[in-house]
């Protein structure tokens, strides 16, 4: 597949529009504001294709699923992670070569709910003219921190109702 096609079809990944929340949920937890604020640092972090503060974002021991073109295996580990995201990362910046931010993120409908207080589950859309991107994250708190264990991502063509 050449490199343009396979950049095109990772533009799902892309989308236009400041990082913000729009429709969000209210919580009644007082975990959830820190939970939302990781969530934003994340998509701003992935706006910039700033992969270290990108992959910080991960747990060691975290999983994911991509939505297509990329391959439908889950991908165990922040390592395998890292490198899955780095052609993602090297696509998009070859499309968008302005500088940061390389795109725009608008988490639509963003919604946490809290598994305790030391968990979460946090759901989005990415929408853009052609699809509707679904994401997923299962998050933990460690210490201070909260960090992705699990990212599944797919992707709706808007046509399909």
């Amino acid at each position: 597949m050449s490199a343009k096609r396979r950049a095109l079809l990772l533009l799902p990944w892309a989308w236009i529009g400041p990082v913000r929340e729009c429709g969000a949920r209210p919580s009644n937890s007082p975990e959830e504001p820190a939970v939302r604020s990781f969530v934003l640092q994340f998509l701003r972090a992935f706006e910039d294709l700033d992969l270290p503060r990108f992959i910080d974002c991960f747990a060691d021991d975290a999983t994911a699923f991509y939505p297509v073109p990329e391959p439908p295996a889950r991908v165990d580990g922040k390592p395998a992670i890292r490198a899955r995201f780095e052609s993602v990362f090297a696509a998009i910046r070859r499309g968008a070569p302005g500088g940061p931010p390389y795109h725009r993120l608008v988490a639509e409908d963003l919604a946490v709910q809290m598994a305790g207080r030391d968990s979460a589950v946090v759901t989005f859309h990415l929408r853009n003219a052609q699809r509707i991107a679904r994401r997923t994250l299962v998050v933990r708190r460690d210490g201070e921190r909260w960090l992705i264990v699990h990212l599944h991502a797919s992707n709706v063509p808007l046509d399909a109702g």
